[in-house]
């Protein structure tokens, strides 16, 4: 099962639709592998809001973030079997 599955249904009301469209995006079933940069490009949203976004979902567990020293930093979720 999928970590955004277990999420409570209240919560997702207040979700704003930028972050609606992020955490689909995130739930893809083949993973993902971005930089906030990248994702915001792709879905037309700020890209402040996305490394925002992205980050609260590093908190909750959902993605990891793997730094770099010369490239932004760069969010993973992969499917686990």
């Amino acid at each position: 099962m999928n970590l955004l599955w277990l999420r409570p249904l209240t919560s997702e009301n207040g979700w704003s639709p930028d972050e609606r469209r992020i955490r689909d995006y995130v739930d893809a079933p083949g993973g993902i592998s971005e930089s906030a940069a990248s994702l915001a490009g792709k879905l037309g949203i700020s890209r402040r809001r996305c490394r925002r976004v992205l980050e609260h979902l590093v908190e909750q567990g959902v993605l990891r973030r793997h730094d770099f020293a010369d490239i932004d930093p760069v969010y993973v979720r992969f499917p686990t079997l």
